[in-house]
């Protein structure tokens, strides 16, 4: 019924792009060179990419008297087989880039399998019929798949149903992964009303394109500049730079544990000790809900020292982006109260995560060089007493937390060296803690005017030029 075919198949990589072709399409002749673009673009390498085909024909089906194609529901159902015992079902991420008919079925199996809903990080809809097809042409064949792409029928209503009851911002709900549909220019076959029209900008923001293209143009790229590829990869990499430290498979992989972490967590959020409101929170926040972070922590997460300093956070990092005084003062306090608490307990670990960012506000909000400076001493000897029962997850933080200081001290070379040793591979430093760290070097090396160090920090962490 369906044939899974491997385009590359890299040993260790943990994502995988899926193509998906639509109706009289074939794994290989639908697609021509599209999945090789994406293997030969050094930035996907992360990527395996598999093309899966299925059984769909331009024959009459003369009631399944002898043999017929499966109609979509069928084929949707196999999709999702696929994930929990096919080939593809080691992998912790997946992009689906489908076509067509091809992207019905895609909804249909994300509506239907929580175990694949659980593993895509990327969608992709090329010319797809979401709105269904006129009637009037559906008549003319005597094809289930086909009748299933009618417009008034059964499976397209009940698929525009479920798909925004479950996804629809406007019933309040958000998309588990990045969602792209994308309509032809000169697709007369499935016009916009169908490809796009399902999808309004109110309910899926930033969610709909146009490529130039009729119905299989669209998706029989003759360069890897066409419109449709770079799409496709502009969209896997994300923001994330061209550095192995920032591979874009990283990236999903780690996208799709937020928001599996939510999935899990928000439910019993009641019942949750400490560990599971900070692991809650950082979910909230990695899948774009940073003020549910906050309230969370607000409600659950001040009274030990490591939730305060999530809640801190998610403070500081709101009040850089907006500049609310509120948000600067409470992130300000909390880190102190959490500082004083750790020295008492003697939690070192801590104890330094608190205290630079005591500093932190000591510089940028009261511009007290001097007090700042103090601070940073004081927390490089802190890294110094942490390191002794130093846990190995704690190193990479440690490591940053001593280049954060050393910018503070004037010591921009040592600085460096520290941050080199943080992301080195073998820290195993996941891409949000990197930018994590990035972000706040950035911010105190151009605080402190060392443009020398805020343009090597930049071609460290992300592999580019800074002006």
């Amino acid at each position: 019924m369906s044939t899974l075919k491997p385009i590359r198949t890299t040993a260790g990589n943990q994502a995988a792009v899926v193509f998906i072709h639509g109706f009289g399409g074939n794994y290989l002749e639908t697609w021509q060179n599209f999945p090789r673009y994406l293997v030969d673009d050094s930035r996907l390498s992360g990527w395996n990419i598999y093309s899966l085909g299925y059984d769909t024909h331009l024959r009459v089906d003369v009631g399944k008297l002898w043999t017929a194609d499966p109609d979509l529901q069928e084929v949707a159902v196999k999709l999702s087989t696929d994930v929990q015992v096919g080939a593809i079902r080691g992998y912790k991420s997946l992009a689906l880039v489908a076509h067509s008919m091809g992207g019905l079925v895609t909804q249909r199996a994300l509506l239907d399998s929580a175990d694949l809903r659980d593993k895509i990080s990327h969608v992709f809809l090329f010319g797809t019929p979401s709105g269904g097809l006129k009637s009037a042409y559906i008549t003319r064949w005597l094809k289930p798949q086909l009748r299933d792409m009618a417009r008034d029928g059964v499976f397209i209503r009940k698929l525009r149903e479920d798909w925004d009851t479950r996804f629809s911002r406007v019933r309040g709900q958000l998309l588990p992964f990045v969602f792209s549909a994308v309509g032809g220019s000169l697709d007369e076959f499935v016009p916009y009303e169908s490809s796009l029209g399902p999808f309004p900008e109110e309910a899926y923001p930033s969610c709909r394109f146009v490529v130039p293209g009729d119905h299989l143009k669209i998706v029989k790229p003759t360069s890897p500049e066409s419109e449709s590829v770079q799409l496709v990869v502009n969209r896997l990499i994300g923001h994330a730079p061209s550095t192995e430290v920032w591979n874009s498979a990283r990236v999903a992989i780690e996208s799709r544990d937020f928001q599996r972490a939510v999935d899990l967590l928000e439910a019993r959020v009641s019942e949750l000790d400490k560990e599971g409101i900070v692991q809650l929170a950082l979910g909230l926040e990695g899948v774009g809900r940073r003020d549910d972070a906050i309230s969370l922590l607000q409600q659950r997460g001040t009274s030990d020292t490591d939730p305060m300093g999530v809640l801190a956070g998610r403070l500081k990092r709101r009040w850089l982006l907006n500049r609310i005084e509120k948000d600067g003062e409470m992130a300000r306090q909390l880190y102190g109260k959490a500082l004083e608490r750790a020295l008492a307990q003697q939690d070192y670990s801590q104890a330094y995560y608190h205290g630079i960012n005591v500093a932190f506000f000591q510089l940028f909000a009261d511009r007290q060089l001097a007090t700042a400076q103090a601070t940073a001493r004081d927390v490089l000897a802190y890294c110094q007493k942490a390191q002794a029962g130093e846990l190995a997850s704690d190193r990479k933080w440690r490591l940053a937390t001593e280049g954060e200081a050393l910018i503070h001290l004037n010591q921009p070379d040592a600085a460096y060296a520290r941050y080199q040793q943080a992301i080195a591979p073998e820290q195993g430093a996941e891409p949000r803690e990197i930018e994590s760290m990035y972000q706040q070097a950035i911010y105190l090396s151009r605080e402190v005017g060392d443009n020398l160090l805020r343009r090597k920090l930049t071609k460290l962490f992300r592999n580019e030029d800074s002006e």
